[in-house]
């Protein structure tokens, strides 16, 4: 007798255990967005999913390892916050944080979340 299939809650994973698809949002006063991205094969609602896909290539599916060129940003106040849910090689990701401003959110993610 086999064992029941256990769908985690993000859904089925396209793709197996290597599966690399992601749910992101963006929140800010007025208004709130998100998109699909899948990583392998490149598909979803992104409209720069192959470079957001290199980004999350490279820190292994989890946007607070990003690593890009230091970027100075004005001290303004216009917040923003983000997540990311989904799974990443089999593996459950979840990321949620608030940015002072969209320069800081750049500064950070570059184009994961630029939509």
């Amino acid at each position: 007798m086999t064992p029941p299939v256990v769908i985690p809650p993000w859904g089925p994973t396209i793709g197996g255990p290597r599966a690399k698809r992601l749910t992101l949002t963006v929140s800010r006063p007025g208004g709130m967005r998100t998109v699909r991205l899948g990583c392998t094969p490149v598909y979803g609602t992104h409209p720069r999913a192959v470079e957001a896909c290199a980004l999350l290539s490279r820190a292994r599916g989890n946007p607070a390892s990003v690593r890009l060129p230091w970027t100075g940003c004005l001290q303004q106040y216009d917040p923003i916050a983000v997540s990311a849910t989904g799974v990443w090689n089999g593996r459950p990701v979840q990321y949620q944080r608030t940015f002072s401003n969209p320069c800081e959110l750049r500064a950070a993610t570059g184009v994961i979340f630029s939509f």
